[in-house]
């Protein structure tokens, strides 16, 4: 059996972090395994995962602070603010990255932000996510976070973007374009999420699901 510590995963696009977590521990043949702050199914990159004692580790490690690189479509919005989503609202503004580089200045620092209602958050002890789902309106309260970074990588293609964030747990990136959007009085669509650090460790020690589960994988200790 596997000893206690933690493997800093590459998440697949596609995949929950609650499944993603369930291979590894199967992989690792561990008694506890769970992952410290959760990675929406369309995100990739950094997801750390404890294994047995490490588990208890998940208070300090999840109000850590994170990095990611997040692909945004401007010009329309999707009912989960991501591409798997249903198109709700659209127009044809064309975003520029002189306008984009202009406004995201205003997204620094300490702010208060509204969750997409396609999340994990509790509404009356339900997640949003399933009431979302079946329909039922509700709202959300905002929580504050912290934005530390942005900078515009990129355009991708016409009213397409790459922004690198650095930010405080409890970040939504969906809803970081979101708000982009409303600023320039048009839509976002978040098409693409990389997270390149997570409680510390970057992608660069992230390993594959299939190196893991081949045995090719680095436990880090805990301390």
């Amino acid at each position: 059996m596997v000893e206690d510590g933690l493997i800093v995963l590459n998440k697949p696009k596609g995949m929950s972090s609650f499944f993603a977590v369930k291979i590894v521990k199967r992989a690792l043949k561990a008694n506890k395994a769970g992952h410290m702050g959760t990675l929406d199914p369309l995100a990739t990159g950094v997801l750390v995962i404890g294994i047995n004692k490490a588990t208890k580790l998940f208070d300090k490690f999840l109000k850590g602070n994170k990095e990611y690189i997040a692909e945004y479509e401007f010009g329309y919005e999707t009912d989960t603010l991501d591409c798997e989503g249903n198109i709700t609202n659209k127009n044809q503004i064309l975003v520029t990255k002189e306008m984009l580089e202009k406004i995201l200045p205003k997204f620094l620092g300490k702010q208060m932000q509204v969750p997409p209602n396609y999340s994990a958050k509790k509404i009356d002890g339900k997640k949003a996510y399933d009431l979302a789902r079946i329909g039922v309106e509700f709202s959300i309260p905002p929580k504050q976070v912290e934005v530390f970074g942005l900078e515009l990588l990129e355009q991708i293609k016409q009213n397409t973007f790459a922004i690198k964030i650095k930010c405080s747990s409890g970040f939504y990136v969906r809803s970081l374009g979101r708000d982009l959007a409303k600023e320039l009085s048009t839509y976002a669509t978040t098409i693409n999420i990389t997270r390149t650090i997570c409680c510390g460790f970057g992608i660069e020690e992230a390993q594959s699901l299939e190196e893991i589960k081949s045995g090719n994988f680095d436990l880090k200790p805990i301390k």
